[in-house]
């Protein structure tokens, strides 16, 4: 009998069957999709999200950002991290696989940290002035040396680079020049008191200039020309990750003086001698042979710049950075290479570099750090006679004249009076130094109760820097019997010096951070005992057998001399801060450091250095709620604070070298003190005996220099993050400035210091970044600009037009003569006011009768004619970059300038008709006045006479305007797609070309760079350096 299936059941075999087959046919188009998500810089994301939209499938990607799914042919994925934007990809054909996720605008702006003195911070709590930068900037412009990377990026901080010198850097102020001493900002590397030039850049993470004294007055009496503070990379957790970086380049210099040739130097020589009733000098003859070359012994056309700029210029830069870890430890380790070979043979710089960063947690709540670095960077230069170094050998070569031969055709070297540079040059003189650094800071972290951490640290540096300037025999020989000597101008001599400086820094932190409701406090108390010891010793021999011999002990001890010196300095410090924040909304700091210090005397050693500031975060009130998409940030701030400085010279202060070490002076680091000094030779019984005395004028009421600073602003971001704009106005004034004012000849020691100057700067600083996307086109526009007053508002009755210091005017500022045009008629010549320096005539400037001895015009000019013609110190620095990246490509433009600066050039520089072999008129010189150009835009020239001449009569026609605009950095560089690469274990690949000083624009002289030394002779000038490289950034 036949059972019948129950109706139910029957449809319940049927569903089963369907579902079977749906699912087999389904499972049938299913695809295996596999790749790599990566962030902007192309390193592997672990644990990202990634989903099948419409479905509950889903995994995350392993340590080195690999992910599997199956999906079907046009399905949907979604790839999520917090702190990034979500990215939705539909699965193609085409599609390889890869994600590069982007950073959440919002998020990632509003929870951003900062470095900050002792910790870190949110940038959107910030209630102080800072500035930062990050490896990636750094990473975009492959520079030498920190200092030139910070140029232009930050407002307020002024960098001017005044030569590419291999081994120099520039000049960096913050907010102006706060003092008439030492106005370098404190320089913090990893916890250690240091130098822009103890890291190499390769190492860097971020940079932060805290420029404000609610910033920065937690350091104290260091801390009033700013401080720049340096992290180091450090390790992660994760799989251990492997990068290299490294380029080529070449660098020629971004300009030079456009020398005339000798035919028509001649000429303008004859002119110039004419001008001043003299007969000419060069024949016609002459002037021929000079132009047709016939006779190149006797009349030459000798490019003297063409012998000096012989250097390769070749440059190369070498870095790997390995960094991982677990749970419990992190570490990162670097090695690095540098090499700068100058356009000068014989020029060069070399730096090699390790680091070590290690960080561990021995158990939850304690745990260990320790920071190590070794840097060994050598320098060497050419050295000469007459000139000295380097920089002697370079203004020398601009004062010989293009009539002068360099060699004969037999090869004998042609000399001056002083010698002859290139000669100087290819001899086996040398002028080296050895810098070699080490820094340890270990430390640890204890947290006894939750909130409550306690970091003890102790700090080491050591800095040795020996250095050797050995000058062969000048000697020169007979052209027409080159084995006879003609004349030996000096005799061989070497000097060795060394100075080593050791510091020592033990610290103590307590720092204590809770969260209570929408309540936050942060509290750190801390102590810090440092020593800093200076050593100078020095040696000097001459009359060397030969050039080959450059060790002091094989020269006579006839003649020797030997100098040492030593100096030691010890601060004593407590400092406290206190942060508090309700709801992130409304924020208060306050900041106190009480230093001693060993500089001054008992009574006058301590110093307290309090701030305070306050933050309102518009955005987070209520009534701001519907404006926060369109405005996620809106922070009001306001601070005051009080730093000071200590400082007359720096003590660290590397470049000094040889007998310049020995003439650094002792009393400066004691102004409170009276000091020994040694040599201070006497007679006795007629015999001349060695003795000591004190001769200097000592002060024992002297103490800080005092900086109080009032600071507003506001931070901004607009359409949804992607605009952020920073804006500060402040108020710095500088008081007790050290000064030595005038005393009585019959005191019979060097003035002594006294509390007596004033500055003041105030200025604007803006910032503004855009970040937006067009399709696959990212692109973002960087814009910073600061606007500076500096005056000095006090000098205590002391202060000249001729040393630049003058109340009432910038520091450093130019005086001289106001130009109101040419003479053309000897008739204007005589109804002008009486000028001085030659026969004054036609053709001559013709300066203005400003004033007298009574503050009236008298009908002579003289010094009280002289009247403020500028500042080489710009009034405003900018900077702003255009960047753009498609596909893997990415292109970024830096531009970088000053406005309202000015600078003028002068002797050789300008070019010179001194003498027949000395001097090289420039370009400038051919549109000259004369009787039958009298509209030309240049005096008539000079010989002998002053009136003209720059070096004699400063005016308002050589100090010019020396405002530019400069492309500094242009980069272009490539991403390699990272799956072809994963088969031989490469992650990613990076090429890039970098152009560093690529253009200038500026309405200063064509020839000299707009940046040059104010009053630039031509001595020391080491051009500025157009450099290109190209280079490779692989990641393992």
């Amino acid at each position: 009998m036949k059972r019948k299936v129950p109706k139910t059941l029957g449809l319940a075999m049927f569903c089963c069957v369907m579902l079977c087959s749906i699912q087999q046919a389904f499972s049938q188009q299913l695809k295996s999709i596999s790749g790599l998500v990566k962030d902007e810089q192309g390193i592997p994301m672990p644990s990202v999200g990634v989903s099948l939209v419409g479905t509950s499938q889903g995994t995350v990607t392993s340590t080195d950002g690999a992910y599997k799914i199956s999906a079907p042919q046009n399905a949907t994925l979604l790839f999520s991290f917090i702190g990034y934007e979500k990215q939705t990809v539909k699965v193609t054909a085409n599609w390889d696989g890869n994600v590069i996720m982007v950073p959440d605008k919002k998020t990632k702006n509003l929870n951003e940290v900062v470095v900050v003195a002792y910790g870190t911070q949110k940038k959107a709590n910030l209630t102080g002035s800072v500035a930062s930068i990050g490896s990636k900037e750094l990473q975009d412009r492959p520079v030498t040396n920190l200092n030139d990377a910070l140029q232009g990026t930050m407002a307020g901080v002024t960098v001017t680079t005044t030569g590419g010198q291999p081994g120099t850097s520039g000049n960096i102020n913050i907010r102006g020049i706060g003092t008439l001493n030492n106005s370098d900002p404190m320089v913090v590397v990893d916890g250690i008191i240091g130098s822009l030039s103890d890291v190499s850049p390769n190492d860097v993470q971020s940079v932060s200039v805290l420029k404000d004294a609610a910033s920065a007055s937690i350091y104290g009496s260091r801390a009033a020309n700013g401080v720049i503070l340096i992290s180091t990379k450090r390790g992660k957790s994760g799989k251990m990750q492997v990068n290299y970086n490294g380029y080529f380049g070449n660098q020629k210099p971004s300009n030079l003086p456009d020398f005339l040739p000798s035919w028509q130097a001649a000429t303008l020589y004859n002119q110039a001698l004419a001008n001043e009733g003299q007969t000419p000098y060069w024949t016609a003859d002459d002037i021929t042979k000079f132009k047709d070359q016939t006779d190149p012994d006797t009349h030459p056309n000798t490019d003297w710049q063409g012998f000096l700029y012989k250097g390769s210029g070749f440059q190369q830069n070498h870095a790997v950075h390995i960094s991982g870890g677990d749970e419990k430890t992190q570490y990162a380790f670097s090695l690095g290479y540098f090499q700068q070979d100058g356009i000068i043979a014989k020029s060069n710089f070399k730096r090699y570099s390790t680091r070590m960063n290690i960080n561990s947690a021995l158990t939850k709540k304690f745990n260990i750090n320790a920071n190590l670095s070794f840097l060994y960077a050598p320098t060497e230069a050419p050295d000469g006679l007459g000139g000295g170094d380097i920089g002697g050998i370079i203004g020398t070569t601009a004062a010989m004249s293009s009539t002068v031969v360099n060699q004969y055709k037999n090869g004998v070297y042609n000399y001056l009076s002083f010698g002859n540079p290139i000669a100087w040059l290819n001899s086996p003189g040398y002028n080296n130094n050895q810098n070699t650094l080490f820094t340890g800071n270990v430390g640890a972290v204890w947290e006894p109760l939750k909130g409550l951490h306690f970091k003890p640290s102790f700090a080491y540096r050591y800095n040795a820097n020996p250095a050797q300037e050995f000058k062969p025999a000048d000697v020169y020989y007979d052209p027409k019997n080159p084995s006879s000597v003609l004349t030996t101008i000096s005799q061989s001599s070497l000097a060795n010096a060394n100075v080593v400086n050791s510091y020592y820094n033990l610290q103590g932190l307590l720092e204590y951070d809770r969260t209570f409701g929408k309540h936050s406090i942060n509290a750190l108390a801390g102590a810090s005992q440092e020593l800093t010891n200076y050593q100078y010793l020095y040696a000097h021999r001459q009359n060397f057998l030969n050039g080959s011999l450059s060790q002091i002990d094989a020269a006579p001890s006839l003649g020797q001399q030997n100098a040492g010196t030593a100096s030691q300095l010890a601060l004593l410090s407590y400092f406290g801060r206190v942060r508090y924040s309700y709801d992130d909304k409304y924020l208060l700091e306050a900041n106190i450091r009480d230093d001693g210090s060993s500089r001054f005397a008992r009574g006058q050693q301590w110093g307290v250095f309090p701030s305070f500031s306050a933050g309102w975060n518009i955005s987070k009130e209520s009534f701001f709620e519907s404006l926060s998409n369109t405005i996620p940030l809106l922070k009001l701030r306001a601070s005051w604070g009080k730093l000071g400085n200590q400082t007359l010279v720096n003590p660290n202060n590397s470049s000094q070298t040889l007998a310049s070490m020995g003439a650094l002076n002792i009393v400066s680091p004691y102004p409170a003190i009276s000091v020994i000094s040694g040599g201070q030779n006497y007679s006795f019984n007629q015999t001349l005996a060695p003795g000591i005395a004190l001769n200097n004028g000592a002060n024992p009421l002297i103490t800080w220099e005092k900086s109080t600073t009032t600071d507003v602003g506001f931070d901004m971001e607009l359409l949804n993050s992607k605009l952020s704009f920073t804006a500060d106005y402040f108020v710095k004034n500088t008081n007790d400035i050290l000064l030595q004012l005038p005393a009585s000849n019959v005191y019979g020691f060097t003035t002594p210091y006294q509390n007596a100057g004033s500055v003041r700067n105030k200025g604007w600083e803006f910032a503004a970044v855009y970040r937006d996307k067009i399709g696959s086109v990212s692109y973002n526009i960087a814009v910073n600009a600061s606007f500076i007053a500096n005056k000095i508002t006090d000098l205590a009755g002391t202060g000249s037009i001729s040393s630049g210091l003058v109340v009432g005017e910038p520091i450093k500022a130019f005086y001289g003569y106001q130009v109101e045009g040419i003479f053309q008629t000897q008739q204007q010549v005589a109804q002008h006011a009486k000028q001085s320096g030659g026969v004054i005539g036609p053709g001559d400037l013709m300066y203005k009768d400003i004033s007298g001895p009574n503050g009236t015009p008298d009908g002579v000019i003289d010094g009280n004619d002289r009247v403020y013609l500028g500042t080489p110190f710009p009034k405003t620095t900018f900077g702003f970059t255009l960047g753009a990246g498609w596909h893997g490509f990415n292109v970024s433009a830096f531009f970088q300038g000053a406005l309202g600066v000015k600078n003028y050039v002068q002797g050789f520089e300008l070019g010179s008709l001194q003498q027949p072999n000395i001097g090289n008129p420039t370009k400038a010189l051919l549109d000259a006045w004369t009787p039958e150009n009298t509209s030309a835009t240049f005096p008539r020239l000079w010989s002998t006479y002053s009136q003209n001449n720059p070096q004699s009569f400063v005016s308002s026609f050589w100090v010019r305007n020396a405002s530019y605009l400069r492309l500094k950095n242009l980069l272009i560089s490539y991403n390699i797609p990272g799956k072809p690469l994963q088969r031989i274990g490469v992650k990613g690949v990076r090429i890039y070309y970098s152009g560093q000083n690529i253009l200038t624009f500026t309405s200063f002289y064509k020839w000299v760079d707009p940046e040059t030394s104010a009053g630039n002779n031509a001595y020391g000038s080491y051009p500025q350096l157009k450099t290109n490289t190209l280079g490779i950034e692989v990641s393992f």
